[in-house]
């Protein structure tokens, strides 16, 4: 699998075409030429697995300095933006007699976004660090807002939860998750720094990204938003110590070869999950639920947008970048995880599994492909 990933990455590099959609179609058509292969694509290799070092390798290129710069924006998209994806999402399906609350599972499921066509087209034609900080950020952040808001959404399903009971738990979820990042960051930074030897040191930042991540979902919190946090802590305050820039590098060098597998894995991957027979069953789900989340998504980046032009002196984003933060909400690996992980008495169980598994696979198709259009056009009209 690894060899016949890395082959196709590599394939789809040379011909610049998205390397994450490439792969999602090979292993479409792979599933159908090859039947009898069969892998066992379960929640806890995607989250536990695949997730973690994902999200970890990202956040770490990320600075606590170019973060802050555009904090406003991905608080916006990752808490709100979140939950306003989720609710759009339900209430058009109920067209379809799916009952809301199991339409907001679905929204819920599909709300994190992963935009890794988009940052890859990015990194090629070189468009401002600020903005890749801006994309990569929100969707990190909201891969774990997401997760939490489909854990309350399958509770709520099943023993009831209520509205302000379950902001509560939200806000208190994505807290302390973030407490647990940062004081996880902490603590690998000095071993870092006490360790002379730079194989201890390259192993402490495993341990970290997946000890943060098993530590916080062990007691109830969102180990994505912990691995998060704790990958751009680290990042942050090895930059700012006395680490050497070589140990910085070699660090941004490690994870960006665990990424590139990962990723060509995962995607791969999902291809293979995704039964596209299947899927013909809850065609009229798949179109209003995509439907759904293009236009929350929409509502979200470009509502700010134009209420800021409102007042002379507020800050806003270049024209151009609204057009690629709202062209990068692409849906991936954290969504077919969340999918595959419903409990196996949850109603309409197979159902949501193929609205939601049928909006990954439009929103990679569709933006996945367009994606560098869009960079091009946004890089071309200023930004």
């Amino acid at each position: 699998m690894l060899a016949a990933a890395t082959a196709v990455a590599a394939i789809a590099r040379r011909v610049s075409l998205p390397e994450s959609v490439v792969l999602v179609v090979v292993g479409l058509f792979g599933a159908v030429l090859f039947p009898e292969i069969r892998f066992a694509v379960t929640p806890a290799l995607v989250l536990g697995v695949f997730i973690p070092g994902l999200v970890f390798a990202a956040a770490y290129t990320i600075d606590w300095s170019d973060l802050r710069a555009v904090l406003g924006p991905v608080i916006g998209l990752a808490v709100p933006g979140v939950v306003a994806s989720a609710a759009v999402v339900a209430i058009l399906l109920t067209a379809t007699g799916l009952p809301l609350e199991l339409a907001f599972v679905v929204g819920a499921i599909t709300a994190a976004t992963d935009p890794v066509a988009v940052v890859a087209t990015m990194a090629r034609l070189g468009v401002p660090k600020a903005l890749r900080t801006l994309v990569e950020a929100e969707s990190l952040l909201n891969d774990g807002t997401g997760l939490v808001l489909f854990a309350l959404a399958v509770r709520a399903t099943s023993t009831g939860i209520g509205l302000l009971e379950g902001a509560a738990l939200f806000a208190i979820t994505v807290l302390v998750s973030a407490i647990v990042g940062v004081a996880g960051a902490v603590v690998a930074a000095r071993a870092i720094a006490w360790s002379g030897e730079r194989t201890i040191q390259l192993a402490t930042t495993l341990v970290l990204a997946y000890g943060t991540f098993q530590l916080a979902a062990a007691i109830g919190l969102s180990g994505i938003l912990a691995t998060v946090i704790a990958g751009i802590t680290l990042g942050t305050l090895m930059r700012r110590s006395a680490a050497s820039s070589a140990l910085v590098a070699e660090v941004e060098d490690l994870w960006a070869v665990v990424a590139f597998a990962l990723t060509s894995l995962v995607f791969l991957l999902i291809g293979f999950a995704i039964a596209v027979p299947s899927l013909v069953g809850a065609a009229s789900g798949i179109v209003l639920g995509t439907i759904g989340v293009v236009v929350a998504r929409g509502l979200m980046v470009y509502l700010p947008a134009a209420l800021t032009r409102l007042w002379a002196g507020a800050r806003r984003l270049p024209r151009g970048w609204t057009h690629v933060v709202f062209w990068s909400g692409l849906r991936g690996a954290v969504a077919l995880a969340a999918a595959l992980s419903l409990p196996p008495d949850f109603r309409e169980r197979e159902l949501v599994q193929d609205i939601s598994f049928g909006i990954v696979l439009a929103t990679l198709l569709l933006q996945g492909t367009t994606a560098p259009l869009v960079v091009r056009r946004a890089l071309a009209h200023g930004t």
